[in-house]
């Protein structure tokens, strides 16, 4: 076998596992992968999404900034370095990891409304709520936008609307 068919070989099964939430062994494969090509991006942002979904924030944003260096117009990998950072509570840097993805892809409704979250984190409400609608604009059957933005305006106490925003993900997230 071909040393690009080893990596993609383990780079599949890595997904694989990933997608049956056994996420140890799915590191596990890309950890594989990544000693085989070192710089297979690829490999070293999905070993980040699987460290994140373990909790194993600091490790993901590594992971994260390791597939940057390789390939930077990666806006998956900076989407997802933004959310793991997030959940670090580094906000600030979330929104220049977001934007940095949205420079590269202005239609990743994921990242307008991770950017949203983050913002929304921040007290900037009305900010979150115009990436929310970004988001929702380029998707509209994307419920956790709807959702946040609900949240976003619950906090502005626009309670109608926020009802209205609930009631639009709720009717969306059964179909």
């Amino acid at each position: 076998m071909s040393y690009e068919k080893n990596t993609h070989f383990f780079i599949t099964e890595g997904i694989s596992l990933y997608k049956l939430k056994k996420f140890n062994k799915a590191i596990e494969c890309f950890d594989e992968a990544i000693k085989i090509n070192p710089l297979h991006y690829r490999a070293w942002s999905d070993k980040g999404v699987a460290l994140s979904k373990l909790g194993q924030y600091n490790e993901a944003v590594d992971c994260f900034n390791e597939s940057l260096k390789i390939n930077p117009s990666n806006d998956m990998a900076w989407c997802n370095k933004g959310v793991a950072l997030i959940e670090l509570k580094k906000y600030n840097e979330a929104i220049d990891c977001f934007n940095e993805s949205l420079k590269i892809n202005p239609e990743y409704e994921k990242a307008w409304c991770n950017k949203g979250v983050a913002l929304d984190n921040l007290g900037k409400h009305n900010k979150a709520i115009k990436c929310f609608d970004k988001a929702i604009n380029i998707n509209p059957l994307y419920f956790r936008a709807w959702n946040y933005k609900g949240a976003a305006l619950v906090e502005l106490e626009q309670l109608d609307e926020a009802i209205e925003c609930y009631s639009k993900a709720l009717k969306i997230n059964k179909i």
